[in-house]
């Protein structure tokens, strides 16, 4: 980190950590007879192929999240698609599932599920969140800037949006506007390590090293942020308290 110089590429490593990294294109709207095939692992069929046939979308969800609430991901996945064919049009379902298919590391399909979510309620928050964030792994700022703005906009308690507007706020140089998103992420997730370091960052660029110093020890020493205790040196050393 050095004066005048905004680095990137760190603040981007440091926003992927609150998502798992990947890339896909961009899939096409979901048809009306969307029936679960089109998120479905073809291969978590014969894996499970032995459970016993769902009864219900109930059956199916509370089967979901058993498996969920264990850690099996697999398993949880296949079961809320299961679900999802007893309502095709069940946003909160098709979020669900593209928050696992985010957590496997599939982000075309995750993407697919929120864009189906977004289809079927175009006001749904946390599609628009998560959107926003996929577009801005991939470099795609401007369709992550209005995924995120719609997102916020429409639930103002999403500090994973917050933190990314954060992040293009300081990336224009509107290092206040980036700094009411991070207060307003901090206010939301107060033990938001990244949120911190970013803010921290922000403060450096806009000229208080002293507020910058404060965001990195909190989020290094309290929180256990690591690479802000390198930020937190670059700043004593810009001050001579080498």
């Amino acid at each position: 980190m050095t004066n005048g110089y905004i680095n990137w590429q760190f603040i981007k490593i440091c926003l992927l950590g609150l998502l798992v990294s990947g890339c896909a294109s961009t899939p096409n709207a979901p048809s009306s007879n969307f029936a679960g095939e089109e998120l479905n692992d073809k291969a978590l069929d014969v894996l499970f192929a032995t459970e016993f046939p769902v009864e219900s979308k109930a059956d199916a969800t509370a089967r979901a999240a058993k498996a969920l609430k264990k850690g099996e991901l697999n398993k949880s996945l296949f079961f809320y698609v299961r679900a999802l064919q007893f309502e095709p049009e069940d946003v909160e379902l098709l979020a669900q599932i593209g928050e696992i298919h985010t957590r496997r590391n599939d982000l075309m399909m995750a993407k697919r599920a929120f864009m189906m979510a977004r289809h079927y309620d175009p006001n749904h928050a946390q599609s628009l969140e998560a959107l926003g964030l996929i577009y801005m792994s991939e470099g795609k700022d401007e369709q992550a800037i209005l995924e995120l703005n719609s997102a916020v906009a429409n639930n103002s308690q999403l500090w994973r949006a917050h933190n990314a507007l954060g992040v293009y706020a300081d990336k224009a140089g509107d290092f206040a506007a980036a700094q009411r998103h991070y207060d307003a992420a901090l206010a939301i997730r107060p033990d938001a390590a990244q949120v911190l370091n970013n803010r921290g960052y922000s403060k450096f660029l806009a000229g208080d090293a002293d507020g910058a110093a404060v965001d990195f020890y909190e989020a290094a020493n309290n929180q256990g942020f690591s690479q802000a205790w390198a930020n937190l040196g670059m700043i004593y050393a810009k001050q001579g308290r080498y």
